[in-house]
């Protein structure tokens, strides 16, 4: 099974290549995603850099492609969130249905053409690289600080939460099928949605991971969402790029 999602995902790759479509973005669907209003959420900085500008809530009518050439008509609108825009695609659920998407699949948001700037929307299976971000992501929940302290100001302390941490991120891995050895985070830029629980509370932060890679992430209504930067300035730049405030950053 995982042989063959890494295949479909390839062939779905390949086709928008195809067709002259470069990926800017990716979500794995949630199960509000994939509910029958085909709600999707998309991060500020994509949002208003790869689609049409809206002037007011109601938003408008958007025609998009998939990689095979057939169009729908979905709606492209916003909601005011702590003074802030927070960007909707409505109405995907034909095109989930087209890919035969389910909740942890992959929709693929991709733009073409050098006038037009037309947007393309694709899907595919969730892949070993998918488990890994999500392993990534689960790794980053606090864990309950022991009695007694530890977690203080002191060195011995600050090394025993990192052993903690990287123990915890490791074993969450496994947890997934993923052996921690073989992950080596693409720096790519692309902010994935990454399907988590309790993220409500979650801020917006980079961090740094293993393979020099930095991390940086963002809540969007608990919505988690994550991409790999080769370095620390890039990643923050994302953040305020997305319209929040300065994240915070740890190594």
């Amino acid at each position: 099974m995982a042989a063959e999602a890494e295949a479909q995902a390839a062939a779905v790759l390949e086709q928008l290549q195809r067709v002259g479509a470069k990926v800017f973005f990716e979500k794995q669907l949630t199960s509000s995603d994939v509910s029958a209003s085909g709600r999707v959420v998309v991060p500020k900085a994509m949002a208003e850099q790869y689609f049409p500008k809206l002037d007011n809530p109601a938003g408008i009518s958007l025609e998009v492609e998939d990689a095979h050439g057939e169009t729908y008509t979905l709606r492209w609108r916003f909601w005011i969130n702590n003074q802030s825009r927070m960007y909707l695609l409505e109405g995907t659920a034909d095109l989930q249905h087209r890919y035969h998407l389910k909740m942890g699949d992959v929709l693929i948001f991709a733009q073409k053409g050098d006038k037009d700037k037309a947007v393309v929307l694709a899907g595919r299976p969730a892949t070993r690289a998918d488990a890994m971000r999500k392993a990534a992501a689960a790794a980053r929940k606090p864990s309950p600080t022991p009695a007694g302290g530890g977690g203080g100001k002191g060195g011995a302390g600050r090394n025993k939460d990192k052993a903690i941490k990287e123990r915890n991120r490791r074993a969450a891995m496994r947890r997934h099928g993923v052996n921690p050895e073989d992950v080596e985070p693409p720096a790519d830029g692309v902010f994935r949605a990454v399907p988590s629980d309790s993220m409500a509370d979650a801020p917006n932060a980079v961090s740094q991971v293993r393979a020099g890679r930095w991390l940086a992430s963002l809540n969007l209504a608990g919505e988690l969402y994550q991409a790999f930067f080769p370095n620390e300035d890039q990643a923050a730049e994302a953040i305020l790029l997305s319209g929040f405030t300065q994240p915070d950053v740890s190594a």
